[in-house]
Parts: C-alpha cells; structure tokens; sequence
C-alpha cells in the first residue's frame, strides 16, 4: 500500500515539473531586455518604441538612455524619435532572457510628410485621423483634409486614415533621411454620400449624393448661371477653373494674379468698355486697373475712402457713395454695366441700372 502511494505521488510530482518547465519556467526567455544611449538626444521630446509594437516604448533621460523591458526575443527594429529634427530606425536581434546594450546611437536627419486626404466628390471630411501603423504617431486631420507628420526616421510606412461616413483606406510612402515629402490619399465613396458628409466650401450636396458646384444661379457669382450642376458663361475677369466658366468668345488664361476670363482681339474683334486690346487679348485697360483684381473692385464697399477703391488696383480710384469707381469723360472708359454720369462729385463710372 505504501508502495503505491510513493509511485502515484512521485507521477503527480513529475507532471508538476514537467509543466513548469514547459511554461511559467520558460517564459523569462521569451523576452528580453533593451537599452542604449542616444547622442544629442531632447529629453523633453524624445522617445524609444519598438516598431509594430508601439506600447513597448521608453522615454529618454537627461543623459539620453533608455530602457525597452519585455521586448520578444528575435529580430526587431526601434522607432527612435531622439529631438524634434533627429531620429533614427535601429535594427536588433533580442535574445530571450538577455538584456541588449546597443551602445551609442547617431541619430539622422529627420524626415517629414505632408500628407493631404481628399474625398471623391467634393465631400466634407470630418473627424479624420492618420495613423502610422506599427508606431506610436496618430493625429487628427484638420478641416481640410491636412495633417503635417514628423519628425519620422527614414524608411518606408503605412498610413491608415479613417473618417466619418467614409470606409478606411491605406498608403505605402517611403522617405530618405532628410526629406520633406507631400503624400495625397484619396479617400473612396461615402457610405450615404454628402447627406451624411456635407460638402467643402461653396459646394451643394445634390440628390444623387454627389457634391455639385450650384443647384441654381443663386449659387453662382455675378454673371455666372447655373448650367448642368456648373457655373458658366462668367464675364471677362471673371475667375475661373475652365473655359466652362467664361462666356462666349473668352477663355480662361493664366495671368499675374490668377486664372481670369479672357476675351480675343484683332481681326475686328474689338474691346469692351474698361479693356483695351493687349497682343491679341482683351485686358483691363493699364491706365486705369492693375489687372483684374483692379477691374473686380469696382462696386466695393468703401464707405469714404478713396485709398481703399486704389489699394484694390483701380489706379484713380474714387470712394462714391460709398462704393468703388473711377471718374470718366464716356462709357468707354466703364467697365461692362457702368456708365459715365453726374451725380455727387461729378462724373464718375455708375451702375447702368
């Protein structure tokens, strides 16, 4: 009887052991530790994670050492923030049970993105966030789409954005020790369209759940109608993204101050009040605007003024009831929907209506 008592127990004993040594005895060499000292490093900035696993992480002391406990033992790599233009990504073999001393660490020249989120349609993107994954970098987007990333150590990255009503999406980028890159990520269709997002700036949100630039003529600017969701037909100096935006006989040019409307000239084709033929082009006449921006102030407020009406590029430019013009001996001289007449102050360019 005591025989078998002295056998089962030492079984139990042996599977105890057996165990433990499978386990909870092993599990120290699973893991190891990590330090290092980092040269020029900010204390107030500067931190140490372990890429792709961002919450094994170290600050740095004041003399630049750091510390990473329970790093899995293997191959690694370390996401070294060391001040706000210094950085570095330090590849390692952990050993389980050991502590690895890497020494001195030269951090790099940083790197930075620019990274710009667009939505397809014109959608408004809000409550955006960008991630990069595998490091402890997140941030918010602003109300535009934008977000500045850095200081990053060269290498390549992952980028996941997420927003409001529209599915997540993600983005390889690579960046070389120094580098200032811009990244664009475009953003796929909205769950809902813009009745659940809106739409950016000036935009409508149409029932086909698409962001349109008018729904009606109100929705345009002076002179511009609502054509096929767009605004077209705009006079000359009018500014523009497109031929569509000009009326007949102009074109949308390229000029000093920004694309502007543009009407030909020559061949008998011959300028509107305001304008005079410059190489084949109608252009605001240089005696009395300083480009278009000059010729676009008439009919602003002023209030008493005259330097406002000439600070916004009409070169005579006169404060007349408290709005913008110039004085003038005919129509000619008036931009389109002006006419030279008395009044208080004499002759000046007045609305025709």
């Amino acid at each position: 009887m005591h025989h078998r008592l002295h056998i089962a127990m030492a079984v139990v004993l042996g599977a105890l052991g057996t165990g433990g040594c499978g386990g909870l005895a092993n599990e120290p060499f699973l893991f190891g530790t990590v330090s290092g000292r980092l040269v020029g490093a900010d204390a107030s900035v500067a931190r140490v994670s372990v890429l792709g696993k961002p919450e094994l992480s170290s600050t740095v002391k004041g003399d630049g050492s750091f510390t990473i406990e329970r790093v899995p033992a293997g191959a690694a790599e370390l996401f070294i923030i060391a001040s706000a233009t210094k950085t570095l990504r330090q590849p390692l073999i952990v050993q389980g049970g050991q502590s690895v001393s890497l020494g001195e660490l030269e951090p790099k020249e940083a790197s930075f993105l620019s990274v710009r989120v667009k939505s397809p349609d014109n959608e408004r993107v809000t409550e955006g966030r960008l991630v990069l994954e595998g490091t402890p970098s997140e941030q918010s987007l602003d109300d535009k789409g934008r977000a500045e990333v850095g200081p990053l150590p060269d290498g390549c990255y992952s980028l996941l954005v997420s927003a409001r009503s529209f599915p997540d999406v993600s983005s390889e980028t690579c960046v070389s020790a120094g580098e200032k890159k811009e990244v664009k990520i475009n953003l796929s269709e909205p769950s809902g369209g813009c009745a659940t997002t809106g739409c950016v700036d000036d935009y409508q949100c149409a029932q086909s759940g698409r962001c349109v630039e008018c729904l009606e003529d109100t929705h345009c600017g002076p002179g511009l109608s609502c054509r096929g969701f767009r605004c077209e037909g705009g006079p000359l100096c009018t500014p523009c993204t497109g031929d569509w935006t000009c009326q007949a006989g102009s074109s949308c040019q390229a000029l000093p101050e920004g694309n502007a409307c543009v009407g030909r000239c020559g061949n008998g084709e011959t300028c509107k009040g305001g304008f005079t033929c410059q190489s084949g082009r109608c252009m605001p006449n240089s005696a009395q605007f300083s480009g278009c921006g000059g010729y676009r102030g008439v009919g602003a407020s002023c209030g008493t003024d005259d330097a406002i009406c000439r600070g916004m590029g009409i070169i005579e430019g006169a404060c007349v009831e408290g709005t913008c013009t110039l004085r003038c001996k005919s129509d000619d001289e008036c931009p389109e929907g002006y006419s030279c007449k008395g009044g208080s102050g004499g002759k000046a360019c007045r609305l025709e209506n």
